[in-house]
């Protein structure tokens, strides 16, 4: 009987997929492909087209930089960092903002004072171009954070910044995300 081989974790991989093995290249993409489109997300918006576009970037990067890449480090972190620049010279090369449609935001109007269920498909696209719209330092940490699932230490570490750095950013991320998805307060009713 033959004995199952363990599965081999991501830098053992990328040190296969180095010496040509194209079935490691696929594991490595079948294990990284949603977290990096995840990731990448933040950048384009809703646009799943430049979504997708963007995700085989990465990974077209990855095969032609694969040489490169160093086993003493984590290979998810080299990754990660590979999708990041490519999101943020996506966003660079972007000459309008993502504008919000304001016919999204009619429920909340007028809904003040009473629950409004949004369909979790509108909320998951508006959230999506409001994080687009975030700063780049921001928007970063959120897509390591949200797309990736990477803890703040990992986020930190990809970034070259202190730990602390990257949970106010996310921190400061989310407060801008609340605040401009909370409904308008009246001043007349506040009073």
């Amino acid at each position: 009987m033959k004995k199952k081989r363990q599965p081999l974790d991501d830098n053992e991989l990328a040190i296969l997929a180095q010496t040509g093995d194209v079935s490691a290249f696929e594991e490595i993409y079948d294990r990284h492909v949603s977290g990096i489109a995840r990731a990448l997300a933040s950048f384009v918006g809703p646009d799943r087209d430049a979504l997708d576009d963007l995700t085989q970037e990465v990974f077209f990067r990855v095969i032609d930089g694969m040489g490169s890449y160093v086993p003493r480090h984590p290979f998810s972190h080299w990754l990660y960092t590979i999708a990041l620049n490519v999101g943020r010279n996506h966003a660079r090369q972007q000459s309008k903002l993502v504008v919000l449609d304001p016919s999204e935001f009619d429920d909340i109007s007028k809904g003040r004072g009473e629950a409004v269920t949004w369909p979790n498909e509108l909320i998951e696209v508006t959230l999506m171009r409001l994080a687009a719209r975030l700063p780049d330092p921001m928007r970063e940490v959120v897509s390591l954070r949200v797309g990736s699932g990477m803890s703040y230490g990992e986020i930190a570490e990809v970034l070259g910044v202190p730990e602390g750095t990257a949970r106010r950013r996310m921190h400061d991320a989310v407060a801008i995300l609340r605040s401009q998805l909370a409904p308008p307060v009246d001043k007349k009713e506040t009073k």
